[in-house]
């Protein structure tokens, strides 16, 4: 069997979509949640659990689910193919491509590396200092092993001998960063020497990255954190720390709480509160904030109390409210300075602080006035400064005016005065076109009923002789839906050479697929088989039929309708032009 039927075969489009959304039941066989390709309120994403695909009546956007996972990770096939069948248990061959040769390779360097740090920490005699330091830190060795957490010797070459061994060359070992070329002669050593290492995994759990940390008392010179550097699998601006092993606590909880640091993130796992991942000390990019919008739609800043993590904060939370977030902030108390240091000074205050967020405008309210006289006009000034352009950050027009209100009465300033000072970044806002939205084709009533009917050919076994004997003689006139409608009759023409096993809707889709000039039409056809589902179900097969006919009839109907429109226009401009003979001729036809 092929690989990919073989992965369908054992993996359920509704369970691996439920692993990013929240389905909700819609009919007997189908669920629906909100559309994570474009923003909406109201969910028009719908998965069918019987036809195995998935489609959005908003954006338009559909497939099966190699379709899904290519949209939702950012993959190509092959890459989804790999993701799928690793998780389905199908052996899957390498990439044949360049590209993706190279990073399976990258891949393997880093298991391998991972794997070598994990035993020099677990069994070196020169890894005590290493050890000592961890377990000074509360990292037990149940969370070492969580996290894959190892130790780089101090040692110039040992890791890059070790691979080099293992086939690798050292081209490869310098593009995946683990090692660097000698400034004199030939040959490799080691990027990484006498430091802890943690392992940057995506979110599927495969390391890409390291991210080495010196030990107390070492010579700072090479700086307290060294992370690789940008290579074929490891991008910083993408990968978020921990989201592989977050995922599922973050849609249980509904919501993620970012930090800065990785070791935050560890300590945080060590007590139970484990729906957190790390920015790794800098402001959250677009890509990263993509990423999670996957798993949750409330965001949770908790960053360093100093003035960097503030800003830090604060730049994510511009980019998190352009994408829809609803974005909460976690105040550290004074005496600590992240949550690492207030995991080990108070792990219960830790754990109710993690469950009692605020809307980050308060917290900015509360860090901007904390040192400040609002009696004071320069502080007065400074305090808008600092609140306003946030204010002006905010699309829902409640919330933007209760802030506007809370800082007017703060300020003793009218609020009218205020809205003012903002309107013009928020007319900007309504100008400004979104590049990222989806702008789906809308559907007459005709092309609409004409797509059930093309459903209920592919989904109603009994009825579909009767449909297709009846829409062939009904122009179509939206020419995809023609066309899909011509391709569908056709399948059904040659449907008894078919496999038994494969429904007649299942086995018209892989034509359509095996086809590079209809394959454009795949979208349609996932949409009218939905639409057909959606209709017809729950009816008996005598109740779909007296369906089909009244969708028939309003077809005709519709049909009739429009030729009579055309032929009185056309009857109109004959008798103004005085032609006796064509309004003769068009009164018989309208007739």
């Amino acid at each position: 069997m092929d690989p990919k039927d073989e992965i369908k075969e054992k993996l359920d489009i509704v369970t691996v979509v439920g692993e990013y959304l929240e389905l909700k039941p819609a009919g007997m066989n189908g669920f629906r949640a909100l559309c994570p390709f474009h923003h909406e309120k109201s969910p028009s994403f719908h998965v069918s659990s019987d036809r195995q695909i998935f489609h959005c009546f908003g954006c338009g956007e559909g497939g099966d689910i190699f379709t899904f996972v290519q949209k939702m990770e950012g993959m190509d096939f092959s890459e989804a193919l790999m993701h799928l069948g690793k998780k389905a248990g199908v052996e899957i061959k390498r990439f044949s491509t360049t590209e993706g040769n190279v990073k399976q390779r990258m891949m393997l360097i880093h298991e391998l590396a991972t794997s070598f740090y994990k035993k020099v920490l677990a069994s070196s005699t020169g890894s005590q200092v290493a050890r000592d330091y961890l377990a000074n830190r509360g990292i037990t060795s149940e969370l070492i092993e969580r996290f894959g957490i190892g130790f780089a010797p101090d040692d110039w070459s040992v890791l890059s001998d070790a691979l080099l061994k293992r086939g690798f060359s050292e081209t490869e070992l310098v593009q995946a960063g683990l090692s660097l070329k000698k400034k004199s002669g030939s040959g490799v050593i080691d990027r990484f020497r006498a430091r802890v290492m943690i392992p940057l995994r995506d979110q599927h759990g495969n390391t890409v990255g390291f991210t080495g940390r010196i030990l107390p008392g070492a010579d700072v010179q090479q700086g307290k954190y060294m992370n690789s550097p940008e290579t074929p699998v490891y991008h910083k601006g993408r990968l978020v720390y921990g989201l592989d092993l977050a995922k599922r606590a973050i849609k249980d909880q509904k919501c993620v709480i970012v930090m800065e640091g990785n070791l935050d993130v560890v300590a945080s796992n060590k007590i139970g509160v484990q729906n957190i991942v790390a920015s790794s000390g800098t402001a959250l990019t677009q890509e990263q904030l993509e990423l999670l919008k996957r798993y949750t739609d409330t965001v949770v800043f908790c960053f360093d109390r100093d003035a960097a993590g503030l800003t830090a904060a604060k730049k994510g939370v511009t980019i998190a409210r352009s994408l829809g977030f609803d974005c909460r902030a976690i105040s550290l108390p004074s005496d600590v300075k992240d949550p690492d240091d207030l995991v080990q000074k108070n792990p219960e205050q830790w754990k109710t602080l993690s469950q009692t967020s605020v809307p980050f405008m308060q917290y900015l309210f509360d860090r901007t006035l904390s040192d400040r006289d609002i009696s004071n006009v320069d502080h007065k000034r400074l305090i808008s400064q600092e609140l306003l352009p946030a204010i002006a950050e905010i699309f829902d027009v409640v919330e933007r005016e209760h802030w506007l209100a809370k800082l007017a009465s703060l300020l003793n300033i009218e609020l009218g005065i205020l809205r003012t000072a903002i309107s013009p970044k928020q007319e900007q806002k309504k100008t400004t076109p979104n590049t990222n939205s989806v702008h789906p084709i809308k559907l007459g009533k005709k092309e609409q009923v004409a797509l059930v009917l093309i459903g209920g050919m592919l989904n109603d076994e009994e009825n579909k002789e009767h449909v297709r004997t009846e829409l062939r003689q009904i122009p179509i006139e939206h020419v995809d839906i023609g066309n899909l409608y011509k391709f569908v009759e056709d399948a059904y023409t040659s449907d008894i050479e078919m496999a038994k096993t494969s429904t007649f809707f299942a086995s018209t889709r892989n034509l359509l697929i095996n086809d590079p000039l209809k394959e454009h039409l795949l979208s349609l056809l996932d949409q009218s088989s939905l639409m057909a589902e959606q209709t017809f179900e729950n009816l008996s097969p005598s109740a779909r039929l007296t369906q089909l006919n009244i969708l028939l009839e309003i077809l005709r109907t519709t049909d009739r309708q429009e030729k009579r429109s055309v032929l009185a226009q056309k009857l109109r401009q004959a008798e103004d032009a005085g032609d006796a003979e064509a309004v003769k001729k068009l009164l018989s036809e309208l007739n």
